[in-house]
């Protein structure tokens, strides 16, 4: 996978996620736990950019 494909689909597990806390029948901690993971997928996009345009590397 190329990286557009890659982030794309990150984004989209993300959206699915966010969808997910549209249902009102959800109780407090389904929510929050909902929310920790879109939080850790915006991380991981970060990452996945970050490796992507090199701007992760240590210099030495």
């Amino acid at each position: 996978m190329n990286y557009q494909e890659v982030k794309a689909q990150l984004e989209a597990l993300q959206l699915q996620l966010a969808n997910k806390m549209q249902n009102p029948s959800l109780s407090i901690d389904e929510k929050s736990e909902l929310q920790r993971a879109i939080a850790n997928y915006d991380y991981i996009i970060e990452l996945t950019c970050m490796n992507h345009f090199e701007r992760g590397k240590a210099i030495h």
